[in-house]
């Protein structure tokens, strides 16, 4: 099951990275959490959905 508070904190995270370097165009964490929610809200009326990485114990027996 995915937490959807991280989920939507590290989608808000990488939203702010983006405008780090732009001082007159930044971005607050809420409004940054706001978009980060539109977009999975998006994602998923398109149908797609975000899912953990499998772990590599999973991907090491796959390989075997």
């Amino acid at each position: 099951m995915i937490d959807e508070h991280q989920m939507h904190s590290i989608i808000a995270t990488a939203i702010c990275e983006c405008r780090k370097e732009r001082p007159d165009q930044q971005i607050d964490t809420e409004e940054a959490k706001s978009i980060a929610k539109c977009i999975v809200e998006a994602l998923a009326d398109a149908g797609l959905q975000i899912a953990p990485k499998p772990s590599d114990n999973a991907s090491s027996t796959k390989d075997s």
